[in-house]
C-alpha cells in the first residue's frame, strides 16, 4: 500500500494494473533492458515507451510537437471564449430581442452547453476510428461557419440558437479531443504542465473572452462579437490544416515485439533477434486481449501523408460500437469522480459568468457592459495564471517525487494532490464573495481571482488523472466526462438566473462554496480506492 492507496487483490505484478507504470529506476526496481529513458536522465523511464519509428508522434522533433501543441492551445482558447462570448450583453439582448433574461440564457448558453456534450460523444469515436486530424479539421470548419451564421442572424432568435448549437458541437471536440491529443505527443513525466497550459487556454478563453467581447458589444454591437470570433476561427482552421498532423499511432506491433523478446530472454532460448515480427500476439486494451496487433505503422507512410485529411481507419471496431463505448465508462468509478469534479469546476465558471450582469450591473456597483466584462475577465485570468503555473509544475514534480518514494512505481492517484488547492482557494473564494458586504467592485474581484486559483488546480488534477488512468481509453472516458458535465450544465441554465434573483448573492455564492468543499472531499476515496477501481474496471471490459 503506497501512501494509503489500497492494492487490488490477486495481482502479482503491480504494473499489470491499468494506469500504473514504472517511471523511476531505483535500487529496488528491476530494470527492463527494453525501457527507454529521458535524454540526460538515465533514471527516468519514458512512459509510454516510444517505438523506433521516426513517424511515431512521441519521436517527432520539438518544432513539430510545439507547432501542433500551439494550434491545440489556440483552438482550445477559442472554444473557451465561445461560451460566454455575449454573456456581458445578455441584459441588452433581452431588451433587443424582446425575450426574458432566463430565455436568453437558456437559448444561447443552455443549448450550447448541451451541444458540447453531444459533440464530445460524436468526435470521440471519430478520433478513435479515423484519428485526431479529421476530427479537428471538421470541428474547425464547423466553428468557422457557425460563427459567421451567428453574426448574420440579426434579431432572429431561433436562428441564433441554432448557430450556438453548432458552436457547441465544435467545442466538444476541443474539450474532449485536445487532452487526449496532447497525451499522444507527450510522456507522463511532462504531461502535467502541458495539461495545465491547456487548462490555461480553456479557462483563459472563458475569462478573457468576455473582457474583449464586452468592449465590442458596447462599441459595435453584440453581432460583431461573432464576426470577430469567426476571424479567429479562420486562423485556427488554417493552423489545423498546416500544423496539426495525425497524432494517433498504433504501437501494438512494437509492444508485441518487445514482449516476444522479453519472453526469449526470460526463457533463455537465445538473444532477441531483429527478424521480421509476425503479428501473432494480441493487443491489450483495458487489461483485456481484444485483437491482433496491426502492422500498419511501420515504414508504410512518409512524413507528409500524416497531413492528409485522414490516414485511414485506426481500428477494425465499427463506428456504432465506438459511439456507444464512452457510455460503458459509466461503470468506472474513476470517470464518475472525474465527471462530478469536472462538472463542478467547469460549471462554476459559466455559472458565475452568467450572473455577472445581474451582480455588477445592479446597485451598489452599477457597472456598464464594458465594466462588467473587465471585472468578469481580468480577475479570473489572474487567478487562472497563478493556478496554472503553480499546479502544472507541482503536478509533475509530485508525481516524480512520489514515484521515486514508491520504488519507482507511478500511480495516477499521485495527480490528485492539487485537489487540496481546490478546497482551500475554491472554498475561500466563494465563501468570501458571498459573505463580503463591500460596495466596491474590487473586493469581489479579489475573491473571484482566488476561487479561480482553486478551480484551475482541480481541472488540471482531474484531466491528468483521467488521461493517465485510462491511457488508450482516455478519449472515450473524457467524452463521457464532458457529456455528463454538459448535461448537468444544460439543466442548471434553466434555473440559475432565477435562483440568484430569488436568493440573493450571499446564499448563492455560499452554496457554491459548500459545493466546492463537498467535491474536494470526494478526492479522498478516489485516492484510497482508485487503484482497486482501475483494476476492477479493466477486468470487466464488456466491449472486449
Amino acid at each position: 500500500m503506497a501512501f494509503g492507496i489500497l492494492e487490488p487483490k490477486n495481482v502479482s505484478n503491480p504494473l499489470d494494473v491499468l494506469g500504473t507504470a514504472a517511471l523511476e529506476e531505483t535500487q529496488t526496481t528491476e530494470s527492463d533492458v527494453f525501457s527507454k529513458h529521458a535524454p540526460g536522465r538515465p533514471d527516468l523511464i519514458l512512459v509510454p515507451t516510444p517505438s523506433d519509428d521516426p513517424l511515431d508522434p512521441l519521436n517527432w522533433s520539438r518544432f513539430r510537437k510545439e507547432a501542433a501543441y500551439a494550434v491545440l492551445l489556440l483552438g482550445t482558447c477559442l472554444a473557451g471564449t465561445c461560451g460566454p462570448l455575449v454573456a456581458p450583453a445578455f441584459v441588452e439582448m433581452s431588451h433587443q430581442l424582446e425575450r426574458p433574461l432566463s430565455q436568453i440564457a437558456t437559448g444561447l448558453n443552455g443549448s450550447l452547453v448541451f451541444a458540447i456534450g453531444v459533440g464530445s460523444c460524436i468526435f470521440a469515436p471519430i478520433q478513435t476510428k479515423w484519428g485526431t486530424r479529421p476530427s479537428f479539421l471538421i470541428a474547425s470548419v464547423v466553428a468557422f461557419v457557425s460563427q459567421i451564421w451567428a453574426g448574420a442572424s440579426g434579431t432572429n432568435f431561433p436562428s441564433l440558437c441554432a448557430a450556438r448549437v453548432l458552436q457547441g458541437l465544435a467545442m466538444g471536440c476541443w474539450f474532449n479531443g485536445a487532452p487526449s491529443a496532447i497525451a499522444a505527443i507527450t510522456f507522463v513525466h511532462e504531461r502535467g504542465f502541458r495539461i495545465a497550459l491547456w487548462n490555461l487556454g480553456l479557462v483563459g478563453g472563458i475569462n478573457l473572452g468576455p473582457v474583449i467581447s464586452a468592449q465590442i458589444c458596447q462599441r459595435q454591437g453584440w453581432h460583431f462579437a461573432f464576426w470577430w470570433q469567426s476571424l479567429a476561427a479562420g486562423l485556427v482552421l488554417l493552423g489545423t490544416i498546416f500544423l496539426v498532423p495525425e497524432m494517433e499511432y498504433d504501437r501494438s506491433y512494437y509492444y508485441a515485439e518487445l514482449e516476444r523478446r522479453r519472453e526469449m530472454l526470460t526463457s533463455g532460448s537465445g538473444s532477441p533477434s531483429e527478424d521480421k515480427f509476425v503479428p501473432e500476439q494480441k493487443e491489450i486494451v483495458l487489461g483485456k486481449v481484444v485483437t491482433a496487433p496491426r502492422d500498419i505503422e511501420r515504414g508504410t507512410r512518409s512524413r507528409w501523408t500524416q497531413y492528409r485529411f485522414s490516414t485511414g481507419s485506426k481500428t477494425d471496431v465499427s463506428f456504432l460500437t465506438l459511439f456507444l463505448r464512452p457510455f460503458y465508462y459509466f461503470i468506472s468509478p474513476t470517470i464518475i469522480w472525474a465527471a462530478l469534479t469536472f462538472s463542478v469546476c467547469f460549471k462554476l465558471l459559466p455559472l458565475a459568468a452568467t450572473v455577472y450582469a445581474q451582480v455588477f450591473g445592479a446597485p451598489p456597483y452599477n457597472l456598464t457592459v464594458g465594466g462588467i466584462g473587465l471585472v468578469g475577465g481580468i480577475p479570473p485570468l489572474i487567478g487562472t495564471l497563478i493556478g496554472t503555473f503553480a499546479t502544472g509544475p507541482l503536478s509533475d514534480m509530485s508525481a516524480k517525487y512520489l514515484s521515486k518514494r514508491n520504488n519507482g512505481i507511478y500511480e495516477p492517484e499521485f495527480r490528485l494532490l492539487p485537489m487540496i488547492l481546490f478546497l482551500v482557494f475554491g472554498g475561500m473564494g466563494f465563501y468570501g464573495w458571498g459573505l463580503q458586504q463591500s460596495s466596491s467592485w474590487i473586493v469581489p474581484a479579489i475573491f473571484i481571482a482566488i476561487l479561480h486559483i482553486g478551480v484551475s488546480a482541480a481541472t488540471i488534477s482531474c484531466i491528468s488523472y483521467v488521461t493517465d488512468s485510462l491511457r488508450a481509453g482516455a478519449a472515450d472516458g473524457l467524452g463521457l466526462v464532458v457529456f455528463i458535465k454538459s448535461s448537468i450544465g444544460f439543466g442548471i441554465t434553466f434555473i440559475i438566473n432565477d435562483w440568484y434573483a430569488a436568493r440573493g448573492p450571499r446564499q448563492f455564492f455560499v452554496s457554491l462554496g459548500s459545493l466546492v468543499v463537498a467535491t474536494s472531499g470526494l478526492a479522498i476515496p478516489a485516492w484510497i480506492f482508485g487503484k482497486k477501481a482501475r483494476h476492477r474496471f479493466s477486468q470487466h471490459n464488456l466491449l472486449a
